[in-house]
């Protein structure tokens, strides 16, 4: 993440030459640099996104069936992610899976 700081400059008294001071985050997907960024921690990893869109686009699982982005619950059959359980059923033949809703 690159930080950037700007802090009150000029003489003292001298409005015209002062500027905030603000730390911008950078987005790890997109690079944008933006004001309201988040970190989400996750597996001891520290990660910077602008939107849940990058944040998604990153870090959820993809479907081993279809290829979607696992957002929801989603379903697990021996370690293999599926986002419904109607992927898991057609990956998994003959597996007994129910949406965990």
């Amino acid at each position: 993440m690159r930080q950037i700081r700007t802090a009150w400059v000029g003489r003292k008294g001298r409005d015209d030459d002062r500027r905030e001071v603000s730390i911008v985050a950078v987005c790890e997907v997109c690079g944008n640099d933006y004001d309201k960024s988040f970190e989400v921690i996750a597996a001891e990893s520290r990660h910077v996104f602008d939107s849940l869109e990058c944040a998604i686009h990153r870090m959820a699982p993809v479907c081993e069936h279809c290829g979607c982005r696992v957002i929801g619950h989603g379903s697990e059959v021996d370690g293999h992610f599926y986002c419904c359980a109607h992927c898991a059923r057609q990956a998994e033949s003959g597996a007994q899976v129910h949406d965990r809703a």
